[in-house]
């Protein structure tokens, strides 16, 4: 009975305390510090309340008036933007006109506004009139500078396109910035793009690569535009993106992300004319009172290997002369080396002609040897020919015999050919699409030579050429096989026909290479016979 009620008094007493802590105590004077109250009241309310969402852009016909052109004006370039889309619509190249004419356009890289930004797929800014704020120029000016463009998106939201000139580089600063000026979040998905003008059906001319570009981590992509033959087809390129843009055999346009994280380019045709490269920003999330930033670069300008160099962003893999690529940069580098005292591309091509040959001197020692002692065993060899002449499986095991045993390798006088057709090919990609060559002129032997990255236009060179090449070829010891001597005879004549449209620089690489080849074969001439 004792425990019964001693029971009854414990739990009345801790009934007492409960309903004194939960139930009395807040209604007495005694209130619980501000903190507490605070702490109970949701402090992240407007997190609470719904994202606000950038408004529907709605199509307003736009009148010239109200389109404004800015310019900036360096040593460099001129660069011109438009109020429409705050973007980029021209950019002229002082260096490089349009043709060899004196009194040629400037070149200009931008052939539709660029870059443009879509948010949410709500607003585009393509037709939307900005705001712009900068000092304008009229003439070339070394001072960094910056153009802002300001669009009122809605009520409270913020869009802003930041541009910051540095008038040594072709690079250009570019920040997109979003403000937030609600009392709600921000919640909207941001898309970075570029269009380029392939109609469809045109076909591009020539052999370097004309399209969009991208580099994937360290992975250059070059897009066939052929394969974006319909509207709406597309294709996505995932993975850390470092730069992407549009090229032309001489120049590129490119946007830089200065942070690249694993997003999707994707590559789609809008219309017959267009094709567009939309770079995934990602969602973003911007806090009232709050401004987010994307930080990029720009980068439109020369296809130069030095120039790509300084500008870093691994843009110097541009410049890409596709399987020969190994052998044509470090060409590319030395011509660029000699140029810088010789001041003079035609002379450097002959130069480093004489090099390459002194380097490659010992083989065609060596082959000359090889072709020699070929010639010693011809008698043996039309023996053997005649002999085997029923049974070829015969006939080739007793010919690799013989060569054996007097230590002679067939292929020998071949080697230095073999060689040098490489480095042909590889020139071949460097007179063609390097610019350093494009509208470089040389005189030699009375022909003015326009462009040493085109053709001889009166066919001088590749006829002095394919004389060389005949002269070489009789003074050359005569392969033991009737069918290579066949083949060596119509050479000469192959090369010419070959070589009349190729670019002239490389016609006086492989005519000097001729030349010196003569000399050569004269002075090997003279010493072992």
């Amino acid at each position: 009975m004792e425990k019964r009620t001693l029971i009854a008094v414990v739990i009345s007493l801790v009934i007492l305390v409960i309903w004194d802590y939960f139930f009395v105590s807040p209604n007495t004077k005694q209130q619980p510090p501000k903190p507490a109250v605070e702490r109970q009241m949701p402090v992240q309310q407007p997190k609470q309340l719904p994202p606000v969402q950038i408004p529907k852009q709605t199509a307003v016909p736009q009148t010239p008036s109200q389109i404004k052109t800015f310019t900036v004006d360096t040593p460099l370039y001129r660069a011109t933007w438009s109020s429409a889309g705050g973007a980029l619509t021209s950019l002229q190249l002082k260096r490089y006109k349009e043709t060899m004419d004196p009194n040629s356009k400037m070149v200009d890289v931008i052939h539709t506004p660029m870059p443009l930004v879509d948010l949410s797929n709500t607003f585009g800014d393509a037709s939307f009139i900005y705001e712009m704020s900068g000092t304008e120029q009229t003439g070339p000016d070394n001072i960094p500078r910056q153009v802002v463009f300001s669009a009122q998106l809605g009520e409270g939201i913020v869009l802003r396109k930041i541009y910051s000139i540095d008038p040594q580089t072709y690079i250009l600063g570019y920040k997109v910035v979003v403000e937030n000026r609600t009392a709600s979040p921000l919640s909207a998905g941001m898309h970075l793009y570029m269009d380029g003008i392939y109609p469809l059906g045109e076909k591009t001319k020539g052999y370097a690569f004309e399209g969009p570009v991208l580099l994937e981590d360290k992975h250059l992509e070059e897009f066939k535009i052929s394969k974006v033959d319909k509207v709406g087809v597309y294709r996505d390129f995932p993975g850390k993106i470092q730069w992407f843009g549009t090229e032309d055999k001489y120049f590129i346009r490119t946007v830089i992300p200065k942070a690249a994280p694993q997003t999707t380019l994707t590559i789609r045709r809008v219309d017959g004319k267009i094709v567009r490269l939309v770079y995934n920003v990602g969602t973003m999330r911007v806090e009232p009172g709050r401004s987010m930033e994307k930080d990029y670069l720009l980068f439109m300008g020369p296809k130069e290997l030095k120039i790509l160099k300084a500008a870093d962003y691994n843009l110097n893999k541009a410049l890409n002369f596709g399987f020969f690529d190994i052998i044509a940069k470090p060409l590319l580098a030395a011509m660029d080396w000699l140029y810088k005292y010789i001041k003079s591309y035609g002379l450097t091509i002959i130069v480093l002609t004489i090099i390459i040959k002194i380097i490659l001197y010992p083989l065609t020692l060596k082959s000359f040897k090889s072709m020699k002692e070929l010639q010693k065993i011809q008698p043996l060899m039309k023996e053997i020919q005649s002999k085997y002449k029923d049974d070829k499986q015969k006939l080739n095991q007793e010919m690799m015999k013989l060569y054996s045993e007097h230590k002679i390798n067939p292929m020998g006088g071949c080697l230095p050919m073999l060689l040098q057709i490489p480095i042909l090919f590889a020139l071949y990609k460097v007179f063609y699409a390097a610019i350093e060559l494009r509208h470089t002129p040389f005189h030699i032997v009375g022909t003015w030579l326009p462009d040493l990255s085109a053709p001889d236009p009166y066919y001088i060179t590749p006829v002095l050429m394919g004389a060389s090449q005949f002269v070489l070829q009789k003074m050359s010891p005569a392969p033991g096989d009737a069918t290579q001597q066949k083949i060596m005879l119509i050479m000469p004549v192959f090369f010419t026909f070959l070589f009349l449209n190729f670019p002239s620089g490389l016609v006086i690489y492989w005519l000097v290479s001729n030349i010196l080849s003569i000399i050569q074969q004269a002075y090997i001439n003279r010493k072992h016979t």
